[in-house]
Parts: C-alpha cells; structure tokens; sequence
C-alpha cells in the first residue's frame, strides 16, 4: 500500500470518528459517571473559557440542541440547603429568552430554578420558582451579558436566601420586591443546559458547568473567576473540585467513539503500515 493511500485511509477514519463522537458529556465531579450529560445531534466543540490545557466549551445553535443531565438527587437538594451553580456563557446572539442553565419543571406548580440570558446591559437573570402556579419567588438581574465576549455566572443559595454573581463579583442580592422569597425545589427535573425545559434556546458557547452543596462564599467564586486565566494547566478544575463540585462539566474528554466503518478503516491503516 502506497503513502497516499495511507493518508487516504487515515483521512477516512477521522472524518469518520469526528462524525460518530460519542455524545457525552462527562462529569468529573463527586457524583462521577451518574451526572453524565447527553448531547442532542448538532452539539460541537470548540475553544474554552479556561486559557490553559486546552480547553474545550460545548457550542449550541438553536432550539433542539442543548445537553441534558438527568435527574440527580444530588444536584437536586431540599429547599433549605445551600447549594451553587456556575457556569461561563459566550453568547453569540440575543432574543431575551436565552437559558444557559436550568433545572426547572415548568408544569405548574413550577419547581427549580433557570438562567436567562437578558439584554447585553441588563446582564443575567436567576428565577427560582416557588410553587405556586408559573410563580417565582426569587429574581435576580444583574452583570452584563455580552456577544462574544466569555462570561462567568455563579448563584448561590444559603436555604434562605439568593445571590448572583457576574465575573466575579456580586452583581445582585436584593430580590424583586413583588417576589415572596419562597423556594420550591425540584423533584423531578432534569439540568438542561443551551435550554429550558420548556424551550427558551440559547446559541453560543457554553463551559464548566459546576454545581456544589454548599453556598460558594465571595471569595471562593473571585478566585474561580481569575484563575481561568491560569498559565497552568489544570489550575482551575482542580480549584473547583477541591471547592467540592458535585458536577463539573468540563468537555475536555470528549473523544470520537470509532464507528465500525471507521474500525475498520484504522485496521486496513495498521494492516498496511506492517506491509510497509
């Protein structure tokens, strides 16, 4: 076998195994392999938030193309218990109705909570749901939501109260007057991210999907933000998980699963290289 023809076959099986990646993404936090998320058809991969080690973000471009994580009690707790999510947003287009994060059941009565990406100057909104009918009890606007632009957004909540945080610092803590502060937690549901449960798309790049047991304290969520920008490698998921993330989805492993078709394309490869 010639060296064209090697290459030939050598170019069929990657385009092969790019076109047949497994559509996982995993989770390397404490709850491991069980907090696994699956991406729809048409998830790709591409350039991270964190500056180090490669980084890679899923990307999305519409509805019907998010990633699903399914019902975990752990990223699910009680009402009372403190917990934290965080994620980076790069965002490339804008509606008002934009979910990079949820963990809701929209039927009523609503439960969980949901992101949305608002108006580049009015930020990021957080709506915790309350129970009562389509009602929400908390929401928080704040930061800036950028095009293009990668964003860190962190909310906490300490069983009785809800903060937003936005590049690292507090962005808003002072909840919507007309909201009743009540928090219903989710049962059932499902963490979407690129969506909501009920649609709501967002387009763009999402990366390190966290979620923690426990209210990230101010300092904790400056120090993820800055050391994105890490020359080392690893630097910041190790900080997240030694900050004890539940969930992190990081979309570093994703790595092409070979179909048969590029098996045994790979095969007639090492076949023809013992020829040689």
């Amino acid at each position: 076998m010639n060296r064209t023809s090697l290459l030939s076959i050598a170019a069929l099986a990657a385009s092969t195994m790019a076109a047949s990646a497994a559509a996982v993404s995993f989770n390397s936090g404490s709850l491991g392999a069980s907090a696994n998320g699956t991406d729809a058809v048409g998830v790709t991969y591409g350039a991270g938030a964190v500056a180090s080690g490669g980084d890679q973000a899923a990307y999305y471009s519409g509805a019907g193309i998010n990633t699903v994580v399914p019902f975990n009690g752990g990223i699910n707790p009680a009402s009372a218990s403190p917990f934290s999510i965080e994620f980076w947003a790069f965002p490339t287009a804008w509606d008002n109705d934009d979910a990079p994060v949820a963990n809701r059941v929209s039927a009523s009565p609503r439960s969980g909570w949901a992101f949305f990406q608002r108006g580049e100057t009015e930020g990021w909104n957080l709506r915790m749901y309350n129970g009562a009918g389509s009602d929400y009890g908390w929401d928080l606007t704040g930061g800036t939501a950028s095009l293009n632009v990668w964003t860190h957004v962190v909310a906490t909540w300490d069983g009785s109260a809800a903060k937003l945080y936005v590049n690292g610092i507090l962005a808003d803590d002072i909840n919507n007057p007309t909201k009743n502060g009540v928090y219903n937690a989710s049962t059932t549901a499902n963490l979407t991210i690129a969506a909501s449960d009920s649609g709501s798309p967002f387009s763009g790049g999402i990366d390190e999907v966290a979620f923690y047991g426990a209210a990230l304290s101010p300092s904790q969520i400056a120090s993820h933000f800055s050391t994105a920008g890490s020359a080392a490698p690893g630097a910041y998921h190790s900080l997240v998980l030694s900050n004890g993330a539940r969930l992190l989805l990081s979309n570093n492993g994703v790595i092409p699963e070979p179909s048969s078709a590029a098996l045994l394309a790979i095969g007639a490869l090492a076949l023809g290289r013992r020829r040689r």
